[in-house]
């Protein structure tokens, strides 16, 4: 295993790296035309950029945003030696595959989302755990006492895994998960005593995440709550069939009663919003919950965990549930978030795994005693 000493100089050394910067002199394809690479290309043309266009593996299209779109087959010798930015961004498409295509296709000057979004943060805003590399050099003190808490081996090595790799250092591990199902598995499952389950599900989508849980083991009583009013819908449809204690809420965990806007794109990414044109909720589980035992948490709030927890340190001191909450919203949360659970109750053993491609999907396990 890589010993964080390892990673100390690792990070050392990336500090002094010249950063790779696309240069407006020269052509950009983008692969991908997504919605991350077409906003990609919106960024790049008001940056006074030339955007040759868009590259597909299967092109459906022909244009896109009034970019032509090539498959690599149409593209020229010269073409190849143009720069090429990876236009996707997401936990389907390992990062090291896309690369691979890349490089196959027979392009050299190749740059990542890591290296895109260092140089324009700025326009592209908030993209999940995308951030400045600076972000991660400048808190190794907070990340080594992180590290010095989790519980296992596995553990260490995923947390300094997913960090170099999201500095650029280690991109095969984009294509890395464990075995491990996400959320209810042999660390969460085996820490409930007598089958009495009482669960929380923050960010419950559609139900999934609830019916599985019920295939596996038999749930005393449920709190879904889904902001989103089409996935609300579903879940509501979704879990009507079932004989639980459901009670499924349309609205999102924070840390206070609020009312923001928000952002939708009809699936699993909603998320608040400055801009957004709906209206949500939000609510503290410990001005929801009074004088009621709840065993398990799992909270996948879109970049609300933080607050989510801190609206929930009461039930968290005095029933010391079972916590699954997601690592991958923000740069910081992976370290950000083991900090603000061990202040809240030190009863806890830490635990992180990798659920999806491209360290999307990591979780962090909070097990009681």
């Amino acid at each position: 295993m890589k010993s964080f000493e390892a990673f100390r100089l690792l990070c050392k050394e990336h500090s002094l790296l010249n950063k790779l910067l696309l240069s407006s002199t020269q052509p950009v394809f983008i692969f991908g035309a997504g919605k991350f690479g077409r906003d990609l290309a919106d960024v790049l043309l008001r940056n006074k950029f030339e955007v040759a266009g868009f590259i597909e593996s299967n092109p459906k299209h022909k244009e896109v945003d009034s970019l032509p779109v090539y498959s690599w087959s149409e593209l020229s010798p010269l073409d190849k030696q143009q720069q090429i930015a990876i236009g996707i961004f997401n936990r389907m498409m390992p990062m090291d595959e896309l690369q691979r295509l890349a490089e196959q296709a027979g392009f050299e000057n190749i740059f990542m989302p890591w290296h895109i979004y260092e140089q324009f943060s700025n326009d592209l805003g908030w993209r999940y755990w995308l951030g400045s590399t600076g972000v991660v050099t400048n808190a190794l003190s907070n990340i080594e006492a992180v590290y010095r808490k989790l519980s296992d081996d596995i553990s260490k090595q995923c947390m300094l895994d997913i960090l170099t790799f999201r500095l650029g250092q280690k991109t095969g591990y984009g294509s890395f998960k464990h075995e491990d199902n996400q959320y209810f598995n042999a660390l969460t499952l085996a820490s409930i005593k007598d089958d009495h389950l009482y669960f929380i599900d923050g960010g419950a989508y559609n139900g999934d995440t609830y019916l599985e849980l019920t295939a596996l083991t038999q749930v005393n009583k449920a709190l879904l709550f889904e902001p989103d009013p089409n996935n609300f819908a579903q879940l509501l449809a979704n879990v009507k069939h079932l004989q639980e204690d459901i009670t499924c809420l349309p609205l999102a965990i924070s840390d206070k009663y609020s009312v923001l806007s928000f952002s939708s794109d009809g699936g699993e990414g909603a998320a608040i919003s400055l801009d957004g044109s709906q209206h949500i909720a939000t609510v503290a589980l410990d001005d929801l919950i009074r004088n009621q035992t709840f065993n398990f948490i799992k909270l996948d709030v879109e970049g609300a965990e933080i607050d989510a927890l801190n609206g929930a340190s009461e039930l968290i001191a005095h029933c010391h549930p079972i916590l699954a909450i997601s690592l991958y919203h923000k740069p910081q949360d992976i370290w950000q978030i083991p900090e603000l659970i061990n202040s809240l109750c030190k009863d806890y053993r830490l635990y992180i795994r990798q659920h999806y491609f491209n360290s999307f999907d990591c979780v962090l396990y909070a097990i009681p005693g």
